[in-house]
């Protein structure tokens, strides 16, 4: 594709450039090839604009920044180079990544996941479900890019705009029906998504988390908002009406509004609800009558992820029968509260929970389970906040864990580049009761611990690492797997 093509698709005056033929693209300098386009982007760690001598070196037949203009390279700069000043680069990126890999969300459908919590399991849910169905489905989220052609694990929740168009276009050329993608409001915010046509866009929730970025809830609130904007008529808005915010997200939509609940009267609402380890079941009303769903999922927080998955399963014509019997096979998604019986018959659960909401959510469901068992045993809750994110929560979660665990062994996290007991300290302004904790700094002798004290009906939550298999201290990441953990010290259960 030609470079004017491209700069005109963007709507940037092409009449002065010097033109060729694209041959990729790139805002990582060390993937520039001869023929490519850098987009020099000021990042919050890394400034882009600073290697664009060396881009250009290797190759870039064009520069596109926010941040600099041409003079400031006049010395890099031959005849055959072109810079250009844009308002946005990271807008500019999206649109062109999406016209050079021929906007291929127009040749598959697009399902766009977000909200705080609950991403994950419900786009493998959909995904199960449409596959079950008969359709050839892509994932893009956390854990996962599975393409069609490809699988590997994830470096971002949402990707950058080139990766994303990137694998969008693969699935197109290998036949998927269906992408369900987690949508971040980091991507949203970062124009990651600008330009993609969503078929579909699924609200779960929002509770405190990123604000760090964000500052405060209503600006979280906005960034949330602009996925449900992306959609037109032709599209579906899924939303959770149990939450504060599931109205008002998708308000102003022109999409067709679906509502789920668990409280209210919605288009889908679960009534008659039966929650134990082994797993949950439920009856969904909707107006077409009343259905039952079992599934090996567990906690009452899922049966929001499954109302949310039927909800948007049945907007886009799945019937009912496939949809329970999808449901019924479904296995916990990796590092969402997946429960391992140990020796003593005592419980172990792993879970992501990483936000306030997500560890109320994870304790809650923990005590409501224990409290269905005759053992009537205790939540032991360990856990810990990762380093150089948003401080605000570490507080609250620290009165989350104490307030509602019979015990709790506070820990590290991700610590990156903070002191692990600072984070703990921090974590520890929010503890108001006295004697159900302990502190231990290492994560591995917190978990031991916990499985040392455990006794019959207990439930041992693990939470804010889930399916990561790492720790990161000081910027290096470590081999650290809470499973493993887990089968190194059940012989200690007793």
């Amino acid at each position: 594709m030609r470079y004017s093509e491209l700069l005109n698709i963007a709507g940037i005056d092409s009449k002065t450039v010097k033109d060729f033929t694209v041959k990729g693209l790139a805002y990582d300098s060390r993937k520039i090839k001869e023929g490519f386009i850098f987009f020099a982007i000021k990042g919050y760690k890394e400034d882009g604009n600073k290697y664009v001598p060396k881009a250009i070196e290797d190759g870039a037949k064009a520069i596109i920044t926010d941040f600099i203009t041409e003079k400031d390279f006049v010395e890099e700069i031959s005849d055959e180079i072109n810079i250009i000043g844009v308002d946005d680069v990271r807008k500019v990126m999206a649109q062109i990544a999406y016209a050079y890999y021929g906007k291929p969300s127009e040749k598959i459908k697009l399902i766009g996941v977000t909200g705080t919590n609950g991403k994950t399991t419900i786009t493998y849910l959909l995904k199960h479900i449409f596959e079950a169905a008969g359709f050839k489905c892509g994932l893009v989220g956390t854990i996962d890019y599975v393409t069609g052609a490809s699988k590997k694990e994830s470096r971002l929740t949402t990707p950058d705009s080139i990766e994303i168009n990137s694998m969008l276009r693969e699935m197109a050329d290998t036949g998927i029906d269906y992408c369900f993608m987690e949508v971040s409001s980091i991507a949203l915010v970062l124009h990651r998504v600008f330009g993609q046509k969503f078929s579909a866009g699924v609200f779960t929730n929002l509770t405190s988390e990123h604000l760090d970025l964000h500052k405060n809830m209503q600006n979280y609130f906005d960034a949330k908002k602009i996925l449900f904007d992306y959609l037109d008529e032709t599209g579906f808005a899924v939303s959770n009406l149990d939450d504060r915010y599931g109205f008002d997200i998708i308000k102003q939509t022109k999409a067709k509004k679906i509502y789920y609940t668990m409280k209210s009267d919605a288009d889908y609402k679960a009534v008659n609800e039966k929650i134990s380890m082994e797993g949950l079941s439920f009856d969904i009303l909707c107006r077409e009558g009343k259905y039952n769903i079992n599934s090996n999922l567990t906690g009452r927080f899922n049966i929001y992820n499954l109302l949310a998955a039927v909800s948007l399963a049945r907007s886009l014509n799945i019937d009912f029968e496939t949809i329970q019997k999808a449901i019924s096979g479904f296995g916990a998604v990796n590092g969402r509260f997946n429960k391992i019986e140990l020796p003593n018959k005592a419980y172990a659960v792993i879970d992501y929970s990483h936000t306030s909401d997500s560890l109320k959510n994870a304790v809650e469901s923990a005590i409501e389970i224990r409290n269905m068992n005759p053992e009537k045993g205790r939540v032991i809750t360990i856990f810990g906040c990762g380093g150089n994110k948003d401080r605000t929560k570490r507080p609250v979660m620290g009165e989350i864990a104490t307030s509602l665990s019979d015990y709790t062994i506070i820990t590290s996290d991700n610590p990156r580049f903070e002191d692990p007991m600072d984070i703990i300290n921090e974590i520890l302004e929010g503890v108001k009761t006295k004697g159900n904790y302990e502190i231990d700094a290492n994560r591995e002798t917190a978990i031991k611990k916990g499985i040392e004290i455990s006794r019959k009906g207990d439930i041992i939550l693990i939470c804010g690492k889930g399916h990561e298999t790492y720790q990161e201290v000081k910027g290096v990441k470590s081999h650290f797997d809470d499973k493993e953990m887990i089968e190194k010290y059940s012989n200690l259960a007793k």
